[in-house]
C-alpha cells in the first residue's frame, strides 16, 4: 500500500491542463499499487482518468526503460486491435505517452468505472471464462501490432543480485537495536532453507528454458492477477495497469490461474479465440518460482534500503506475511499441484486440435 506523494496540487492541475488540455476538478489519491503512485482525476464534466507517477526507485529503474514500449502496446491494443477491455494511455498535446512532472514520469490513463475483482470472483466460472477470452484476443492481436524495439521476456533472473545482497545485509548484524531489522532478520533466517534451494532450482530452470528453441512470443500483460482486473457495472472485465507489458510466452498471462478449480473454463474460452497445441509445464513452474522470489526481493529490498515511513514498512511486512512466508515452505507442494493441473489442461488442449 502506497503513501501519498507530497505534490503541489495547483501546479499539477496547471501542468495537466497545459500538457494534456484536461481541466482538473478533483484529484484523489489511490493507495494501491507497487510500481507507481496513482490519483483519480475528475474533470468538471465528471469524466475520470487515472494519473500515475513513476518515482525513482529500484522497481522503476528496472521498468522505466521499457515503459514507452509497454504504453504503446496498451494504446495499440485498444485503438488498433479495438479491444475495449484494455485501458490505455492518453497522449499529450505533443503526442507523447508520458511527460515529466517534478522529476517524475507522469502518465494519464483511461479510467474504468467498477470494482477490482475480489478473491471469490477470481475463482468463478464466469470470470475465468471472460478472462480466457480476453487473453486470447490480446495474444492473437500480436500479429496486428507494430512492435519495434520491444522488450522480450528472456528467462533471466533480474532480481538475483539484489536478493543475495538483501540476504547478506539482513543477516550480517547480530546486535541491532532496530526492531524492523531484527524482525526481518528472524524471518529470513527461519526461511533460509527454502529461499536458497528455490533460487538454485530456479537458476537450473532458467538455463534449461534458455536452450529451448522456437518459443512463440505474444503480447502479454505479464501481471493479469485479479488486482489488475476491474469488473464494470455490466459485469464485464477490464485489464488495467499495463506498465510491464512485453512479448513473452502466452503462459506468462495464465499461470496465475492454473491451480484454480475452474481453470479448465479459462483454457476452453481461450481456445475458442486462439488455437494452441501445447502448454509448457517448465515455463509454468519457472514463473511460479520467479514470481515468489521476485516479490520476496522487492519487499525486503524496500524495507532495508528504501523505506522511511513506518506505515509503508508495516505495509511491506504485511505483504511478506500474507504472500511470501506461507508459500516458501510449500514451494514443492505447490509445484506438484501446478504440474498436475497443467497436465489436465494440456489434455484439454490436445483434444481441441
Amino acid at each position: 500500500m502506497k503513501q501519498e506523494l507530497s505534490l503541489n496540487m495547483d501546479k499539477l492541475r496547471e501542468f495537466i491542463k497545459l500538457e494534456y488540455g484536461i481541466e482538473t476538478k478533483k484529484l484523489t489519491f489511490v493507495p494501491e499499487g507497487e510500481f507507481a503512485y496513482s490519483y483519480i482525476l475528475q474533470t468538471d464534466k465528471s469524466h475520470r482518468f487515472l494519473v500515475k507517477f513513476y518515482e525513482k526507485s529500484r522497481l522503476t529503474k528496472t521498468k522505466i526503460t521499457t515503459l514507452d514500449f509497454s504504453l504503446d502496446i496498451a494504446y495499440q491494443l485498444n485503438q488498433t486491435a479495438n479491444i475495449d477491455q484494455v485501458t490505455y494511455p492518453i497522449k499529450s498535446r505533443k503526442g507523447d505517452f508520458r511527460t515529466k512532472f517534478e522529476d517524475m514520469d507522469l502518465v494519464i490513463w483511461t479510467f474504468v468505472e467498477g470494482k477490482i475483482v475480489n478473491e471469490v470472483q477470481s475463482r468463478s466460472e464466469d470470470f475465468l471464462t471472460q478472462l480466457g477470452e480476453l487473453l486470447g484476443k490480446i495474444h492473437t492481436a500480436t500479429d496486428l501490432m507494430k512492435l519495434e524495439g520491444g522488450q522480450e521476456f528472456n528467462f533471466d533472473l533480474d532480481f538475483r543480485k539484489e536478493l543475495l545482497i538483501c540476504i547478506k545485509e539482513a543477516t550480517a548484524c547480530t546486535d541491532s537495536k532496530d526492531k524492523n531489522y531484527n524482525k526481518l532478520q528472524k524471518l529470513i533466517k527461519s526461511n533460509m532453507n527454502y529461499i536458497l534451494p528455490s533460487l538454485v532450482y530456479l537458476e537450473e530452470l532458467s538455463e534449461k528454458l534458455k536452450k529451448e528453441k522456437n518459443l512463440e512470443l505474444v503480447i502479454c500483460h505479464t501481471d493479469s492477477i485479479r488486482h489488475n482486473i476491474i469488473i464494470d457495472n455490466n459485469e464485464k472485465i477490464h485489464l488495467i495497469d499495463w506498465d510491464g507489458a512485453m512479448l513473452a510466452p502466452f503462459e506468462k498471462d495464465i499461470w496465475f490461474y492454473i491451480n484454480e478449480k475452474n481453470s479448465i473454463e479459462l483454457i476452453t474460452s481461450y481456445l475458442d479465440v486462439r488455437k494452441i497445441n501445447t502448454l509448457n509445464e517448465d515455463i509454468i513452474i519457472f514463473l511460479f518460482y520467479y514470481r515468489t522470489l521476485e516479490d520476496l526481493t522487492d519487499w525486503i529490498y524496500r524495507i532495508i534500503f528504501e523505506e522511511t515511513s513506518k506505515k509503508q514498512i508495516k505495509s511491506d511486512f504485511k505483504g511478506l506475511e500474507e504472500d511470501i512466508w506461507p508459500v516458501l515452505p510449500n514451494m514443492k507442494k505447490i509445484e506438484q499441484s501446478l504440474r498436475k493441473n497443467t497436465q489436465k489442461l494440456l489434455k484439454k488442449i490436445k483434444e481441441s486440435i
